[in-house]
């Protein structure tokens, strides 16, 4: 089995599960939360069943050696910016693994998947996956691997400032007797 069915495999069982236990209400919690943006615990269900299923498919383009992006043209029009308040899955890392206790094994699938060198091999020779692997990874509590890196980092020509630097501090040695996390105490006020 190539690596996209295997990871379509993965997610298509996840995605099962995530529609049943929404269904079911599994995500009343997650919708419930303050800042939470769903009214409806069935719009985040949807929505992450849609993510998944197009991350099945961005993967399997990609896997298959999709052309690189054609580069944009640049227009005078300003692109409209996303919606204040807009629904958007969480961001906490591992979020879906108490609402959906199957994502517990689909996570452990995606990691043994992620730990191979075919896998990794891809991964480091289209880095395009990684848009598609990282919140991906987040969402089930999963660190992802690191790609060896293959591309050249890019130098400035000499000479030239480098105004991506961020500036730096003089080092300040610490007090004699000052241990470097704990705050100072206050000296004990007169009784």
């Amino acid at each position: 089995m190539n690596l996209a069915a295997r990871f379509a495999a993965i997610l298509h069982a996840l995605c099962a599960a995530v529609a049943m236990r929404g269904a079911n209400g599994a995500f009343v919690r997650e919708t419930s939360r303050p800042g939470s943006a769903f009214a409806d615990p069935h719009a985040l269900t949807v929505l992450l069943w849609s993510r998944l299923q197009r991350a099945i498919a961005r993967f399997a383009r990609l896997a298959a050696g999709a052309p690189p992006p054609r580069p944009r043209q640049r227009s005078n029009l300003a692109r409209p910016a996303r919606a204040r308040g807009a629904p958007d899955l969480p961001r906490r890392r591992g979020w879906l693994l108490a609402p959906v206790p199957e994502a517990t094994a689909a996570a452990s699938q995606l990691r043994a998947f992620l730990a191979e060198p075919e896998t990794r091999a891809l991964i480091a020779a289209e880095p395009r996956l990684g848009r598609i692997l990282r919140p991906l990874c987040r969402t089930l509590g999963i660190l992802l691997p690191e790609a060896p890196q293959s591309c050249p980092r890019r130098t400035r020509a000499p000479g030239t400032p480098a105004a991506a630097d961020p500036p730096t501090r003089p080092h300040r040695p610490a007090r004699r007797g000052a241990h470097p996390l704990r705050r100072p105490r206050a000296p004990p006020a007169p009784a």
